[in-house]
């Protein structure tokens, strides 16, 4: 059986440590930029797609996958600020999420009400 020490173990978890922690605080110029590009990619898809619908349907439908993967994203960010971790302001952060919410159909005030009782009660099986 391969044993690792603990040492080996310990400084592993010092060097994780170490990787994670410039994550640790919300980065507003990052998270600006993250919102930037997925925003615009997502608007431009939706844009092509209801022009090219004019040459056919499938041309629009074709458009439409890309866009569902940003939408996809445009929900993790939406999780993020649900969380208060994509902002340092949880009223940027709330502010957004709302504003997202309308794009994934999911009204934010409410998911994130459940949410947070999702992660209170999960893994309680009583």
């Amino acid at each position: 059986m391969n044993m690792i020490s603990p040492e080996t173990v310990a400084n592993s978890k010092r060097a994780w440590l170490k990787i994670l922690a410039r994550y640790k605080k919300p980065d507003r110029r990052r998270s600006t930029v993250e919102l930037a590009i997925t925003l615009i990619p997502f608007a431009m898809l939706w844009g092509l797609s209801s022009a090219a619908y004019a040459y056919g349907h499938w041309w629009g439908l074709i458009l439409i996958l890309p866009a569902a993967g940003f939408l996809v994203r445009i929900f993790m960010i939406q999780h993020d600020c649900g969380h208060g971790s994509f902002f340092a302001n949880r009223y940027a952060d709330d502010w957004i999420g709302r504003a997202l919410g309308i794009l994934t159909l999911t009204p934010y005030d409410c998911w994130r009400r459940a949410h947070a009782t999702h992660h209170a009660s999960a893994g309680n099986l009583d």
